[in-house]
């Protein structure tokens, strides 16, 4: 069967200023269809001009996260207008099915991972078989919203690698240390549940990783057969496990693979394991995403997070001290956060300097505890504007307004910072880069500063 998966256009600031990544969600699951003998083909509108023709497809599967949500709603409709019909999948419908479905414009919502649970869905329509026991997925009985048994998380080993091979990966444009860069996923799950954060409850509280030996095959196939240079272990936690994390540096450097890699970590786990960090560095680790948050107390405990400042800074210590840059993500806007306490996190991170800081504004993400606890504080439903860069809720102290002021005034603080301007320049002329620093940086601030208002 002939099935198109799109990936809607993305609202989000690091898309605003060009820096897209293949949508690696759909590619695992055209993966697991061609396995399963059907003919699945990707739409990414992120990066492909155009539009498709819906009537060459039976089925069009639609991957949508908060921001994207309200997109996909638009190719649903022209999609049920061509008298096809629309699944749709990710972290809002999975949390919002009942809202996707009494649209009208939805068919079928596949909750959590569906590697397991879309082919079955869509052998049950080839053969007109009744879904209802197709395990994790809801639609419309009549006017009942019926939700079957959730469907059993994936093997992550045994679920076959993205089809990169349908996916345009020249069209992607995301570099570490000058090399192209790309995704992998090596696990899925986490089991720390901050209170912000989907992933626990979309993936499981359980952490499932892939063999360090599976890994590297794919980091090999990513080099040899597409030229990527670098790597993005974009796990929600890739060092979870460090001894996982030392097999497969020592892999990378057994079988001279020759990249450059960066991924997401927690900091505690930065500082209790100086051994991995060493053997990491040598197999080509370049960059370290740490999610500092806050350095309040009350704060941290808010969002469920057991780490504190002297944590964060012996971190960014040790990686510096290794060589490595650090992206610290920190997020304002906590329900009993204060003006002044936010100045205070955003000092710490200037005097840390990490290479690079996200700022992110708090956003309840349907599925989250956040979302429950704020609902009644929630100031606009635009689902376009949960992306991370918008104000959607008042705070105790201060308003969606405040909130965004902050935002633009904390990254021109950071940003504009004269240790930071030298050493960017310093990073162009090194690597011949004078264009990119007097046309595209500021080209890209500008669009980001607008993107925040």
């Amino acid at each position: 069967m002939r099935i198109l998966l799109i990936n809607p256009s993305s609202f989000n600031l690091y898309t605003h200023i060009g820096a897209q990544m293949p949508p690696l969600g759909i590619a695992y699951l055209a993966a697991v269809l061609k396995e399963k003998g059907h003919s699945p083909e990707i739409f990414d509108m992120d990066v492909m001009p155009g539009k498709p023709d819906y009537k060459n497809y039976r089925i069009v599967g639609i991957s949508c996260l908060t921001s994207t949500y309200l997109k996909g709603l638009e190719i649903a409709r022209e999609v049920k207008d061509a008298g096809r019909i629309v699944v749709m999948g990710g972290y809002h419908p999975t949390f919002m099915d009942g809202e996707v479905l009494k649209t009208g414009l939805v068919d079928y919502v596949v909750r959590g991972e569906g590697e397991y649970v879309l082919p079955e869905l869509v052998n049950h329509i080839e053969d007109d078989a009744d879904v209802k026991d197709v395990k994790g997925i809801s639609y419309m009985g009549g006017n009942k919203l019926i939700r079957t048994e959730d469907a059993p998380y994936p093997d992550v080993d045994e679920i076959p690698l993205p089809a990169r091979d349908i996916l345009p990966l020249s069209s992607y444009k995301a570099f570490l240390d000058e090399r192209p860069m790309t995704p992998v996923i090596t696990s899925r799950g986490c089991p720390f549940n901050c209170s912000f954060c989907a992933s626990s409850k979309f993936g499981g509280l359980k952490w499932r990783a892939r063999s360090a030996l599976s890994v590297i095959e794919e980091v090999e196939i990513l080099k040899e057969r597409y030229g990527f240079g670098s790597i993005d272990f974009m796990d929600d936690n890739f060092t979870m496990n460090p001894a996982r994390v030392v097999k497969i540096s020592e892999e990378l450097l057994k079988r001279d693979v020759g990249i450059k890699w960066w991924c997401l970590s927690r900091a505690d786990t930065i500082v209790k394991n100086e051994d991995m960090v060493k053997v990491a560095v040598r197999s080509g680790l370049n960059m370290v995403f740490l999610g500092i948050e806050s350095v309040e107390e009350d704060v941290l405990r808010s969002y469920g997070k057991r780490e504190d400042t002297t944590t964060f800074a012996n971190a960014i210590t040790l990686l510096k001290r290794y060589g490595v840059k650090t992206w610290a993500s920190i997020m304002i806007g906590a329900l009993n956060e204060t003006g002044s306490m936010i100045s205070k996190t955003i000092n710490f991170i200037k005097k840390l300097d990490p290479h690079a800081v996200q700022i992110s504004i708090l956003t309840p993400y349907p599925g989250t505890r956040l979302f429950e606890e704020v609902k009644g504080r929630i100031t606009t439903w635009n689902w376009n504007l949960y992306d991370g860069a918008h104000a959607v809720f008042n705070t105790y102290h201060l308003n969606t307004k405040k909130i965004q002021s902050i935002l633009r005034k904390a990254y021109l603080n950071i940003y504009l910072a004269p240790k930071r301007v030298v050493r960017e320049i310093r990073h162009a002329l090194e690597y011949h880069l004078v264009k990119r620093l007097v046309v595209n940086y500021p080209r890209k601030a500008i669009v980001a500063m607008r993107y925040i208002r």
